[in-house]
């Protein structure tokens, strides 16, 4: 299939920054809008290979840098910072306001389906419960509650107040990430939690687009989403009549080994959400940049076609 990809900008909830985001248009008609929300210290330009297997299958596929990251960001200061106040609000918002344009551009007739992956997961979680636009959510390499995060609010919020909002912690990134690789410190790899494919990592590590650190600022701002997506109102806010799909490697911390995705799992069911949750056996975090690439490009598939 001959795919058009294109730029397109949207300014961001902040009023301030455009949002640079792409679209992957297929032949012929379309059968619906397919919208990727990438993660923590990466970019949408990472999705490419997925985004056009996804738009091959004749679907107009888009996604945007986040706030802080990638080509949104004016230079290399603003990487890792996200907003003064309620950067996560403003992380949810911009999903819609990108969303809004889509569908003033393309025709707000077709359904909608909506992907976030790792903090992506977090954000997508939140838009689906304040903005119910979407017709099916995808939901890959999420997390449970974290009984910590009160703590690291806190915490976040002093190093905030003396140090300001930019300051970079490593101690708090530590003490966030810093068991993640603890099933796999014998690659001898901070990195190894990702993926098992090394070419991937290295890749990852080498990209000033993924390899900066989180601003206090921000780091709340991710606590505050994990928190606000798993809070036990979250389930009953979002349409019960559409459908959800889990999807996370089985070997990935963020998830807790799949332990903290079954509990998402189960609070959605226990909503009376249609969901579905499928674990990726001896996959880590990235599981569309794993082994596991192929068959989780055809479960999705399989998913929004249903």
């Amino acid at each position: 299939m001959n795919i058009q990809k294109l730029p397109m900008t949207v300014l961001s909830s902040d009023g301030e920054h455009e949002l640079q985001g792409v679209v992957y248009l297929p032949e012929g008609e379309a059968k619906g809008l397919f919208h990727v929300v990438h993660g923590m210290q990466e970019y949408i330009g990472r999705y490419d290979r997925f985004m056009r297997d996804v738009c091959a299958d004749g679907y107009i596929v888009f996604g945007f840098d986040n706030l802080g990251h990638g080509h949104t960001a004016r230079d290399s200061s603003e990487l890792g910072y996200i907003a003064p106040q309620d950067g996560w609000r403003r992380l949810v918002d911009d999903v819609e306001l990108f969303d809004r344009a889509m569908k003033a551009s393309y025709g707000d007739t077709l359904p909608l389906y909506l992907m976030g992956h790792s903090m992506g997961s977090f954000i997508v979680r939140l838009t689906a419960a304040a903005y119910p636009t979407y017709d099916k959510l995808i939901v890959m390499g999420t997390g449970g509650p974290n009984p910590a995060s009160g703590i690291a609010i806190v915490l976040a919020a002093r190093l905030k107040a003396r140090r300001g909002d930019r300051y970079v912690s490593l101690g708090l990134e530590n003490m966030a990430f810093g068991a993640y690789n603890k099933r796999f410190k014998d690659e001898h790899d901070r990195r190894s939690w990702l993926t098992k494919d090394v070419a991937v990592r290295d890749t990852y590590g080498d990209d000033p687009f993924c390899s900066f650190h989180f601003t206090v600022s921000a780091m709340q701002d991710l606590v505050i989403l994990n928190r606000e997506c798993n809070l036990r109102s979250w389930p009953g806010a979002l349409d019960r009549h559409k459908p959800v799909l889990l999807v996370s490697g089985a070997e990935d911390p963020v998830g807790d080994y799949g332990n903290g995705v079954t509990k998402v799992y189960r609070a959605l069911v226990s909503a009376g959400v249609p969901t579905t949750m499928k674990l990726y056996e001896n996959c880590r975090h990235e599981i569309l940049n794993d082994d596991s690439y192929d068959e989780v490009v055809s479960d999705i598939l399989g998913f929004i076609a249903e």
